[in-house]
């Protein structure tokens, strides 16, 4: 970048004018509404303004009184802004960079992280290579259904923040008690953060190994200032590290009774059912058996932030969770008859808990395709993806790589997925590679013995509409 980021850089107090570069991301877009409800003047550019799941973004946050710019420079010279606020996915040299080099560069989570820390209420900060985004939507939704006051920013759409107006990814109401929020250790700007509660869910390769993740993750509990909340069996590897007020869970069973375990799993076809020790048996909407043990995280994070209520209150809190958009959405019935799912796997954790689930709900074979969410990361998880396929897949089973999602900036450009498809097709896996969309569609029309039909993938907005296209397709 051409001007000071991050640690060099603090959010100026309102009404300053913020002009957020990358403002179509999730995680910007969520912060441009928290900074507009804390009085600032807020606008904003990005480099894909048009496409399905994109526009609707794009409109809301019109609707909301930011303007939207393309990135060609014309949004900081038309807007006027006291600073710039970079997405972790804009690149050096972006023409929003240069067109005012003058203006100094916050990054997403010091803002954030700023907005935070100027609030009252007590934060709850959610980490960790794999559900954090469900989590955190709901213990925002739990404790609204305990009657308390949240504000939250999240890193996917919450379908009961989601209305006409708002996109879905940040709620708030008046004064609130709890500042509940999503942390990511992609870019390790969760060390940015400094709640009061931290969560750490689980440790899975996604982008760095595990070595750094644990030392990344530690920073981020060093940094808690009441409690912390951990998986039990990774708990030994943060010893020493954090508060010394812990909460632990597990899916159980384990023989420590302070644990809070997921126990006497049952799927449904509504859901789940299933007991978390100390509280009672929740009927969750929620599928998958890791949801279960997403739903002991929550009690865990609820009790450390001090939440208290009769255990029947908070099992039907747990109940009221509507769910995430793309986590493990049911998106309609082919012409056949055959369920479509939409999940948001990335990694190799996600993708084998989404191919659990939908083999849970649905039965075998499955029909999959997956659309990794950049070259670097394809890369990085092509070993860890082909282990976990080994496992996860059944010789029936159709597993289809779509073309890697790029979404501009540096790369390489490798690997493909059709050299990742033959390697693993090499290996036994039933694995093939698209070369579009189409190809995919017709890939899928081949057959239709399939018991339903999953759809995999991160950061591409267009992706849910493809799933829903896969609907009305002949």
């Amino acid at each position: 970048m051409t001007a000071a980021t991050g640690h060099d850089v603090r959010l100026p107090p309102p009404p300053a004018r913020a002009f957020l570069v990358g403002i179509g991301g999730i995680g910007m877009s969520g912060l441009a509404q928290y900074l507009q409800a804390r009085g600032y003047a807020v606008a904003g550019s990005d480099r894909m303004l048009a496409g399905p799941g994109r526009e609707e973004l794009v409109d809301k946050l019109r609707g909301l009184g930011i303007p939207i710019y393309p990135q060609d420079a014309s949004g900081p010279q038309a807007f006027g802004p006291d600073l710039l606020i970079a997405s972790a996915a804009v690149e050096p040299g972006n023409p929003d960079f240069t067109a005012r080099p003058e203006l100094p560069v916050c990054s997403r989570a010091r803002a954030l992280a700023t907005l935070l820390n100027r609030d009252s209420g007590l934060q709850i900060a959610v980490a960790g290579t794999a559900g954090k985004t469900s989590v955190t939507a709901w213990i925002a939704s739990c404790l609204h259904a305990l009657g308390r006051r949240v504000l939250v920013v999240d890193g996917g759409y919450m379908l009961e923040a989601e209305s006409a107006q708002r996109p879905g990814n940040f709620a708030a109401d008046p004064e609130p008690e709890f500042l509940v929020v999503e942390v990511d250790e992609s870019d390790r700007s969760l060390v940015e953060f400094s709640p009061h509660v931290g969560l750490v869910l689980n440790i899975g390769v996604d982008h760095y190994g595990r070595a750094e993740l644990v030392r990344v993750f530690g920073h981020f509990l060093d940094r808690c200032r009441q409690a912390c909340v951990l998986p039990a069996d990774l708990a030994p590897e943060f010893t020493g590290r954090g508060p010394a007020t812990r909460r632990h869970f597990a899916s159980g069973p384990v023989a420590d009774a302070a644990v809070i375990q997921a126990l006497d799993y049952r799927p449904g076809s509504q859901g789940a059912t299933f007991r978390l020790a100390g509280a009672g048996v929740v009927n969750s909407r929620m599928f998958g058996y890791h949801s279960a043990v997403n739903a002991a995280a929550v009690l865990a994070a609820l009790q450390a932030a001090g939440v208290q209520a009769p255990p029947a209150e908070v099992c039907r809190a747990l109940e009221a969770f509507r769910g995430v958009r793309q986590r493990f959405e049911l998106v309609g019935h082919t012409a056949q008859g055959i369920p479509v799912y939409n999940d948001y796997a990335h990694n190799a954790a996600k993708v084998a808990a989404a191919i659990a689930t939908a083999r849970e709900a649905a039965g075998s074979p499955l029909a999959i395709l997956f659309q990794p969410h950049g070259y670097g990361p394809f890369g990085f998880m092509r070993q860890d993806l082909r282990e976990t396929l080994g496992t996860a897949l059944q010789a029936q089973d159709r597993f289809v790589l779509l073309p890697v999602y790029y979404a501009g900036g540096s790369s390489s450009f490798s690997p493909t997925t059709a050299e990742v498809a033959a390697e693993y097709a090499a290996a036994g896996l039933p694995v093939v590679a698209a070369d579009s969309r189409q190809d995919a569609l017709g890939r899928l029309a081949a057959g239709t013995e399939a018991k339903a039909i999953l759809v995999m993938g991160a950061r591409d907005p267009s992706l849910p509409r493809f799933a829903a296209d896969l609907c009305s397709a002949p």
